[in-house]
């Protein structure tokens, strides 16, 4: 019998995650995905133990209670959130709501890597702007809208380089967008900036606007696992999603955990307060052994070395070596990500790599 060939509509390549385990080592550090290293709140830890009675019983699809938690939280309408498996299903489907083939979005060079598959995959054009000092360049993306371009797609703070874009430059890009352009902004690392320039997105929001802000429970709130999130948008976007979101995209167990979660601020005000001051001080130490490292307001820290160098796979090697998964970057081969860990962790990496900076690099192995 003659073989058959599937062809797919659009010819994509996967999202590549980051490692989770390295052969033959069962204690590792995992600082490969910008995970939260501490346990969510007890409130959550609660509402998700509690959802075991309802095991046998569909979640709730408006997700109400969810809704209206975030609500009272952020100050937006419920009826203008609705939730995603992940704040990246929710970017997902305000991209397929919107873009057709032939249609183009434009993101910035460094961007998470799923909002670009997205976009491939309903036969949309993407249009990556070139950065400037690894922050985004609204100039560059206002002189690259065609009559083609249907989303502008920002993360702020940035993934992978943890930068933000400034309140001022933000309001510039939504107030010189054509009026027919969606403004798509990732605000998934949003918790963790400190600096008062910054905004999300949220003070720009509007039922009857072109913003749609998406957050995460993944980050901050410490819910990896329970892969839930959230998205504001204009009243036309919400309708346009109804018709393409799943019935019961997000599991009881997500919701009420969230909704326990979002409602704890003070809890999550004292986790993020340590994640900052562990973050700063784990780029002084990179800094002072002579590394380059990008600014950042997120929790991760992204290292440079030179373009044609072998330092990425060199330092990789030896951090795995000592139980350690950073994550090189997908799109650059001298940049090297590194999440943010317990201080015990990050005082162990902080050491491999002090040792892997002062060896020269003949003798590394």
């Amino acid at each position: 019998m003659a073989s058959r060939t599937i062809k797919t509509s659009t010819p994509l390549e996967p999202y590549k995650q980051g490692e989770t385990a390295i052969e033959g080592q069962k204690d590792i550090i995992k600082l490969s995905s910008n995970e939260l290293p501490y346990p969510p709140s007890p409130l959550a830890l609660q509402a998700f133990v509690d959802a075991q009675a309802y095991l046998s019983r569909y979640p709730d699809g408006s997700q109400l209670a969810l809704r209206d938690a975030i609500s009272k939280i952020h100050g937006i309408s419920t009826s203008n959130i609705f939730a995603g498996n992940g704040s990246e299903e929710a970017i997902g489907l305000v991209i397929r709501s919107v873009l057709s083939p032939g249609d183009e979005m434009i993101i910035s060079e460094n961007s998470f890597k799923m909002a670009e598959i997205y976009a491939s995959s309903v036969g949309a054009k993407i249009t990556k702007c070139p950065e400037r000092d690894f922050r985004v360049d609204v100039q560059a993306i206002l002189a690259a809208i065609t009559e083609d371009t249907k989303i502008v797609y920002l993360c702020s703070p940035n993934n992978p380089t943890g930068t933000y874009t400034r309140k001022t430059e933000l309001f510039h890009l939504e107030t010189q967008l054509p009026k027919d352009v969606i403004l798509i902004l990732d605000a998934a690392y949003a918790e963790f900036v400190g600096e008062p320039d910054y905004d999300s997105g949220l003070a720009l929001f509007s039922p009857h606007g072109r913003v749609v802000v998406t957050r995460t429970f993944s980050k901050a709130y410490g819910l990896a696992a329970q892969r839930i999130g959230w998205a504001a948008a204009p009243d036309n976007i919400i309708d346009a999603v109804a018709c393409i979101r799943t019935p019961f995209n997000t599991n009881t167990a997500a919701q009420n955990a969230a909704t326990a979660a979002v409602l704890d601020q003070s809890y999550l005000k004292e986790i993020v307060a340590r994640i900052q001051k562990t973050r700063d001080a784990f780029i002084e130490e990179l800094r002072n052994l002579g590394l380059t490292v990008v600014p950042s307001q997120a929790n991760f820290v992204l290292i440079i070395f030179s373009p044609h160098s072998t330092d990425v796979p060199a330092l990789d090697a030896a951090l795995k070596a000592h139980g350690i998964l950073g994550r090189p970057a997908s799109e650059s081969a001298h940049e090297f990500r590194l999440s943010i860990g317990t201080d015990d962790e990050m005082a162990k990496t902080i050491s491999v790599i002090r040792k892997w900076v002062q060896t020269p690099r003949k003798e590394q192995k």
